[in-house]
């Protein structure tokens, strides 16, 4: 299941920027290779890698939203069968920072995909700044 999810979700838009020839400057705006910016450097039709991401992250993290809300549920109601309080708040605690580490990654994504589609006229450097907080933030925060 997981190589088949990252076969659909992330080799699609990769192969396709490999196809698209280049024609502007092949310098980019980030100190690592981000999707978004290599895609403005294509000179061809870049529809479906603009319209690709946005339903893919809709999608995936829908998806992912329901499943850990599902195992959520089920480990809250195995957390309220146990007869200490002291263990049910150790669980409680336990489940509320691995939410708050996943919120944290998937904040930071979504801010990015739709930064990166929607605000074409925002300034530069709301680009460069959402780039860099996906990217350093949520390792920065996990261990926390």
């Amino acid at each position: 299941g997981v190589l088949m999810r990252v076969f659909v979700t992330i080799i699609p838009p990769i192969l396709s920027l490999s196809w698209f020839p280049y024609c502007r400057s092949r310098v980019l705006s980030y100190a690592f290779c981000l999707h978004q910016d290599v895609m403005k450097l294509a000179c061809a039709d870049i529809t479906f890698n603009c319209v690709y991401p946005v339903i893919l992250v809709a999608l995936t993290y829908f998806l992912d939203a329901l499943i850990i809300l599902f195992s959520y549920i089920l480990i809250l109601k195995t957390v309220m069968g146990i007869a200490s309080a002291e263990e049910q708040a150790k669980a409680l605690n336990t489940c509320v920072c691995h939410i708050s580490c996943v919120l944290v990654f998937y904040i930071t994504v979504i801010g990015l995909t739709f930064i990166h589609r929607f605000g074409r006229h925002a300034p530069h450097m709301v680009h460069i700044t959402m780039s860099y907080v996906h990217f350093l933030f949520p390792p920065f925060v996990n261990p926390v």
